[in-house]
């Protein structure tokens, strides 16, 4: 209804342009611009209410409420769904949560370099991700990188303070015995929140494409650029303004192999398993770099002459392996790495230019990411370091023996 009203208005302003072109017509003025404004302000109320309408039906919100990320329970809740609770009912493709207009303002901002800020939530000039699509960010980083998968990777906004863990031992203790306590936190890690910068870039061409698309861009860009950064971190922090990596975390000496190349073998990866508790060993992994993995590990065989790493199950000798190009080279963890904790506590925040770039026709987003990680029990972990031939033995001697 609204529309065919729409079409009448335009045709009747049609047939007033064509009486006021007419000179050889008498036309009352008065009456043609009392007219005109009526059509006007009818035309105004008519747009203006579609308008609303519009913006019910594509954000599908109550602007006044949050929204979160869709979880697994609703996923599966979706698929079980249907008329009458049939479960064998044909499976329709499942529609996309309608954007938040948080998420659309976002993504606008990034698609004008900057230019459109409103409805966007601004921290030091730049644009604050909406924790809907942060939420889709982390949950991407999973899927692009192994590691952020293999530790544990949180997202507690604010201050997170934390009992650095021993091996817990539990008592054996007859009624009225006084209980002591065995293991458990030696002391408290606080996270803090330092800064990591990433940087992409999208074609300024990307302004055509629909804004949904834009969407799916910017996620596994983001996501992509925030995983190589962290993962960097993750393995081989300093722990001086910036998280702590898993191989700098100072382990006791009794979970440390050092062995020379000549006598690294399938038989010292096997002692590394048996340095860490079985409860951790059972759900751990080793840690390998790309290189070290391809030229040491990967042609490996053991005493029966079978590879030690199986290309089927990616399984070396059983236990899963994750290859990071930013894990050190000649260094090889095997730990549980639900034990380390990266807490990303704050939304990421985007900065927009089309200045960088400007003669190549690019976007350059920086995105900063803020979190802080840490071994909260290196009891779950071992280390093993290859050393070339001319390094002088090491502690543990009795490991450099052994032989593939």
């Amino acid at each position: 209804m609204n529309n065919k009203r729409l079409n009448e208005i335009k045709t009747r302003k049609q047939e007033i342009r064509q009486m006021l072109e007419d000179t050889s017509k008498d036309v009352n003025l008065e009456e043609i611009s009392k007219e005109l404004d009526n059509l006007n302000n009818e035309e105004n109320q008519i747009q203006e209410r579609l308008k609303i309408a519009m913006s019910l039906e594509v954000d599908g919100m109550d602007p006044d409420k949050k929204e979160s990320a869709p979880t697994v329970d609703d996923e599966e809740k979706g698929d079980n769904e249907g008329e009458g609770g049939n479960n064998n009912m044909p499976k329709e493709e499942k529609k996309r949560k309608p954007m938040s207009r948080e998420v659309r303002s976002f993504l606008r901002y990034m698609m004008t370099a900057g230019k459109e800020t409103r409805g966007v939530t601004l921290a030091n000039g730049q644009a604050v991700v909406p924790e809907e699509l942060a939420d889709e960010i982390i949950t991407e980083m999973r899927e692009v990188s192994d590691v952020m998968d293999f530790i544990n990777l949180k997202n507690v906004r604010g201050i997170l303070r934390v009992g650095k863990m021993t091996a817990i031992e539990a008592n054996q203790d007859e009624d009225g015995d006084s209980i002591t306590a065995k293991g458990g936190v030696t002391s408290d890690v606080t996270f803090g929140s330092y800064r990591t910068s990433a940087k992409i870039e999208l074609g300024v061409g990307l302004d055509a494409e629909s804004i949904e698309a834009f969407r799916e861009i910017v996620v596994s860009e983001l996501a992509l650029a925030l995983a190589i950064k962290l993962e960097a971190q993750v393995m081989q922090g300093t722990g001086t303004n910036e998280a702590k990596g898993m191989f700098v975390e100072d382990y006791p000496s009794t979970q440390k192999i050092s062995v020379t190349e000549e006598n690294f073998g399938h038989k010292v990866l096997a002692s590394l398993k048996g340095k860490i508790r079985r409860a951790y060993g059972k759900r751990a992994s080793f840690v390998i770099n790309t290189e070290t993995f391809a030229e040491k590990i990967e042609g490996m065989v053991g005493s029966d002459g079978h590879p030690i790493y199986n290309d089927t199950t990616e399984l070396l000798l059983k236990k899963p392996v994750i290859i990071s190009d930013e894990a050190p080279k000649d260094k090889i963890l095997f730990g549980y790495g639900k034990r380390y904790w990266y807490n990303y506590n704050m939304a990421p925040q985007v900065a927009s230019s089309e200045h960088e770039k400007f003669s190549e026709g690019m976007i350059v987003h920086r995105a900063l990411a803020f979190g802080d990680g840490h071994v909260i029990d290196n009891k779950a972990f071992a280390l093993l370091e290859i050393t070339s031939a001319s390094a002088g033995a090491s502690d543990n001697e009795e490991e450099t023996g052994l032989e593939g």
